[in-house]
């Protein structure tokens, strides 16, 4: 029996700048078993997360055997300055909870927890195939991506994937 795992992320397939911290993530502490599909699913915007087109990229993805978990990961952004987008991040959390998906928060951004800073989206293409060239996920303190609450450079990723893979044997002198 085949399982999927599909990561929601906010960003375009173009320019995809989201998925490779979240596949680095896995590949560096977590064993991928050999029938387990992991995929990515470009939301292009956080405000569309439950658009109709969303919603059947889910249902085509999922195929029609095994088991499929849905984790939407998610910017909290800068929580302290829009209200609006409090409640946005809030509602996006409770439909993942209706629709039995998971939710991983990445506080501010993706790039705040991987890089330890936001960056400007000039940045970010160049930014992300810098982190992977040079292995940076070996630098990223594990404590920061196990958070159960919302601080900045911090995420759940951790939490949640602990749920669906296992965890490679542990590291020498690290994570």
């Amino acid at each position: 029996m085949n399982n999927r795992i599909l990561f929601c992320v906010e960003t375009t397939q173009q320019a995809n700048t989201d998925y490779p911290y979240i596949r680095d993530t896995i590949d560096y502490y977590y064993e991928v078993p050999r029938k387990t599909v992991i995929r990515p699913i470009y939301l292009g915007s956080k405000t569309r997360y439950n658009s109709r087109s969303v919603r059947e990229n889910i249902k085509k993805q999922s195929g029609t055997s095994g088991n499929t978990h849905v984790i939407y990961c998610i910017d909290t952004d800068s929580r302290s300055i829009s209200e609006d987008n409090n409640h946005l991040t809030e509602r996006i959390r409770e439909y993942c909870n209706k629709q039995g998906y998971d939710f991983i928060f990445f506080c501010r951004d993706v790039e705040d927890v991987y890089h330890g800073r936001q960056l400007p989206d000039t940045e970010k293409v160049q930014a992300v195939r810098r982190f992977r060239s040079r292995r940076l996920i070996e630098t990223i303190k594990s404590e920061n991506l196990k958070s159960k609450e919302y601080r900045y450079h911090c995420s759940n990723i951790l939490n949640v994937l602990d749920q669906y893979l296992p965890r490679k044997k542990k590291r020498i002198g690290g994570n």
